[in-house]
């Protein structure tokens, strides 16, 4: 089974016109970083869509704050990506550059390689 997704850069294709897409653990990939940096409420229509991680971004920079941003990770996928199957959530905490690097390692449903995909994640105004 292939999951298709269309990339949000939303850039036609030069051949045909059509918006371009993307496949397999490319199109998770994004999914997976959208509904990480994407908040409660901010998708019209489906208020449960996201994660609380970006406001946890401005808490302290230490081990508790990590813990609880994976907490959220884990939530958030859970609830809102079906097409996965997380093997782990790690994140890592650097309070010199007050950054957060998340690392998340998932098997597609139906298939037995994993994947992984990281995000760094920064507290913006």
């Amino acid at each position: 089974k292939t999951f298709v997704d269309i990339s949000l850069s939303f850039i036609p294709n030069p051949l045909n016109g059509d918006l371009t897409t993307i496949k397999d653990e490319r199109a998770i990939n994004n999914s997976i970083k959208n509904l990480i940096l994407t908040r409660p409420n901010e998708v019209p229509f489906q208020r449960d869509i996201g994660s609380n991680v970006t406001a946890l971004l401005f808490e302290f920079n230490d081990g508790s704050t990590a813990d609880l941003i994976e907490q959220e990770i884990v939530r958030t996928i859970k609830f809102s990506e079906p097409r996965v199957k997380i093997q782990e959530v790690k994140v890592e905490n650097d309070p010199d550059t007050y950054k957060f690097l998340a690392t998340v390692k998932y098997k597609i449903v139906g298939r037995e390689t994993i994947f992984t995909v990281q995000q760094i994640l920064t507290p913006t105004r």
